[in-house]
């Protein structure tokens, strides 16, 4: 991280809302994006995204690193979607969002080949191709070993490589 973005994240650990405001900007795509690929529809993927950067902006205080930031908001993110998803226990077609799927970077056969992976690879999917996390930020986030989540994204890759051929 930056020095920059580190004295941003400094700023919005000590309640600067305007801080946060910029770390909501950096990252909110990338958040919905995630969202979306879990929660499968745009109110949903909404919410999350919602819910988790109030969430987020009262407990900063208590972020260690600053330089964890990304990490802690994914993660938090991540678990509102799990949250989301087990209070709806619906499935839904995805609508749309008012994003053209090159900003999104999801199209629908992408989207379907998505669904076909299982919840834990297609989060790994999404942590690393949406988030940009290595396989150890993903291995904290998800509490799994690195090497799982390594062999997890390799085979995810490799099935939605056949899916998409």
């Amino acid at each position: 991280m930056s020095k920059e973005m580190n004295n941003i994240v400094l700023s919005a650990m000590s309640g600067d809302r305007d801080a946060y405001g910029m770390l909501y900007e950096k990252y909110a795509l990338d958040m919905y994006r995630f969202a979306l690929g879990i929660c499968k529809n745009t109110y949903d993927a909404q919410d999350a995204v919602q819910e988790t950067a109030v969430a987020v902006f009262k407990s900063m205080h208590s972020l260690k690193n600053p330089d964890k930031f990304k990490s802690y908001l994914f993660s938090a993110l991540s678990n509102t979607c799990k949250k989301v998803l087990s209070k709806n226990n619906y499935i839904v077609e995805f609508e749309d969002t008012g994003y053209t799927d090159s900003e999104i970077e999801f199209s629908i056969p992408v989207r379907e080949a998505l669904d076909k992976l299982n919840d834990i690879s297609k989060e790994i999917v999404l942590l690393s191709v949406v988030g940009g996390f290595k396989s150890h930020e993903i291995g904290k986030i998800m509490d799994l070993p690195s090497g799982t989540v390594r062999t997890k994204l390799r085979r995810a890759l490799s099935q939605l490589r056949k899916e998409l051929e």
